[in-house]
């Protein structure tokens, strides 16, 4: 296969779709001013979550000393999620992937772990996120393809 290495030639013809352009329109720029000086953002929503899910069911996974659940509303909202390892263990992080109905990875994120009394090691977060499927896994902090615990999976 040729390689194109220039779309617009001279005459302003693009070879590789066939299509044809004036010249002299090739080269027009055209500026646009604003219509005032003044833009306003809103920065006061940066924390607030897009979604706002209720927490009226809650489902559990375990796999020895693994274990986790849901907080969710409705069938594709999940409000919280949570796992814990029945050890006090260093080195851990959370990985937790939220699934659409049709199988599909939405979304993945991350959460350090939290010592409770030297008796076992606990992770959560509140993702209010749209999901049918949420799968946890503990990885090494250094490698996180280096699953420790899990996978373990919920479902809305």
């Amino acid at each position: 296969m040729k390689k194109v290495r220039h779309a617009f030639g001279a005459a302003g013809v693009v070879p590789a779709l066939g299509l044809l352009m004036p010249a002299a329109n090739a080269a027009t720029v055209v500026t646009h001013s604003p219509r005032s000086g003044v833009k306003t953002v809103s920065l006061g929503h940066a924390n607030i979550p897009l979604v706002n899910c209720g927490h009226n069911h809650t489902k559990y996974a375990r796999q020895g000393i693994f274990d986790g659940g849901i907080g969710y509303s409705g069938t594709l909202c999940v409000h919280s999620q949570w796992t814990e390892l029945s050890k006090f263990q260093t080195g851990l992080t959370e990985r937790v992937r939220f699934y659409s109905r049709g199988g599909y990875l939405e979304r993945t994120t991350w959460q350090a772990g939290k010592d409770i009394d030297n008796q076992y090691t606990l992770f959560s977060s509140l993702p209010n996120s749209y999901a049918h499927k949420v799968c946890e896994a503990l990885v090494a902090n250094g490698n996180h393809n280096d699953v420790k615990y899990g996978p373990i999976c919920e479902t809305t």
